[in-house]
């Protein structure tokens, strides 16, 4: 049953199983750490240039990760008549999981204290 919402780039071998990782593992758990990692920054307050230099080193990362192989990847299948468009793709890949690393130390400090 293929669902269209959900497909993938056209693929065989081993590029359909790295874009899965990509798409399902890689790009969901690079942003979480990246807003989990963001809001520690932002809730602790210590603003030293070292601690500033690697959240905007992890930001601006995150960004480039996020716009060549998720956004970029999908802009032949947004054309091609799928339900699903780009922008969705980097909600459902990207952004989400990023807003689950900010609940999560949200929800840590909250429940440490």
């Amino acid at each position: 049953m293929n669902n269209p919402e959900l497909s993938l780039p056209r693929s065989t071998g081993s590029n359909k199983l790295s874009t899965l990782f990509l798409y399902f593992v890689l790009s969901p758990l690079l942003c979480a750490f990246s807003g989990f990692h963001m809001m520690s920054y932002l809730l602790v307050g210590l603003y030293t240039w070292p601690r500033t230099s690697r959240v905007l080193v992890l930001t601006i990362g995150t960004l480039i990760f996020v716009y060549e192989f998720i956004f970029k990847s999908q802009a032949p299948q947004a054309t091609s008549g799928k339900l699903l468009s780009q922008k969705q793709w980097v909600l459902y890949t990207s952004l989400i999981p990023f807003v689950c690393g900010v609940g999560a130390l949200v929800a840590l400090v909250r429940f440490s204290e």
